[in-house]
């Protein structure tokens, strides 16, 4: 699912989408979620029971790839399960502190089964996404959809501002100063996330 909806569009544009531009709306949200998700290298989306197996560097310390961590269900370390309380903890931050002794070092060696990420709905476990990454999702997705609305007006041609039908005329955006405009770049060059965004969505990088 996506971390905003057309709705959440329509609120923040305080306008009504049309039938005709949903497809575009809707693929705007889907591109500003995958978006936030590579940028937190985090998937972020509730997850339960997903299954993953680690390389270790031994320590008492194994960190789950994807957080924030809800549950572990079980732990497998070189073919043996390994008991939570006396065998192993779940800390903060998604850290697996071993009890007793070290993690075996190995490549692909700890199988871990745990619950992880935030719902984006009601009626499932876990906290809903902050509000901060619905709004991140919700400028970066209005501005795709704005780049696109831009890009048919001017059918397709970056930079386009005027025509005339009369003895056909075009009327090109100066380039700015320090480099081609947005606009004459075209609608591909609409940024998907300012800084004052990541700055939000750092705090949810592992």
């Amino acid at each position: 699912m996506s971390f905003c909806s057309v709705a959440d569009l329509e609120a923040y544009l305080q306008i009504a989408i049309p039938a005709s531009k949903l497809g575009s709306a809707e693929r705007a949200i889907d591109e500003a979620t995958a978006t936030i998700r590579n940028y937190c290298r985090q998937w972020l989306e509730l997850v339960e029971d997903d299954q993953v197996t680690l390389d270790c560097l031994g320590g008492t310390k194994l960190l789950l790839p994807e957080l924030p961590v809800l549950g572990v269900s079980s732990v497998v370390e070189d073919g043996k399960i390994i008991t939570a309380t006396t065998g192993y903890r779940l800390g903060a931050s998604g850290i697996l502190h071993r009890i007793g002794t070290n993690w075996t070092r190995g490549i692909q060696i700890v199988t871990v089964i745990y619950s992880h990420g935030y719902r984006l709905t009601d009626g499932a476990v876990g906290d809903l996404l902050p509000e901060d990454i619905v709004q991140v999702c919700v400028r970066a997705a209005t501005r795709a959809y704005q780049a696109g609305l831009r890009a048919e007006e001017a059918a397709g041609v970056p930079g386009l501002q005027a025509t005339s039908l009369g003895d056909y005329s075009v009327q090109f955006g100066s380039e700015q100063a320090g480099g081609s405009s947005e606009t004459m770049l075209g609608a591909s060059a609409a940024r998907m996330l300012l800084l004052s965004e990541k700055d939000l969505l750092n705090r949810y990088r592992p």
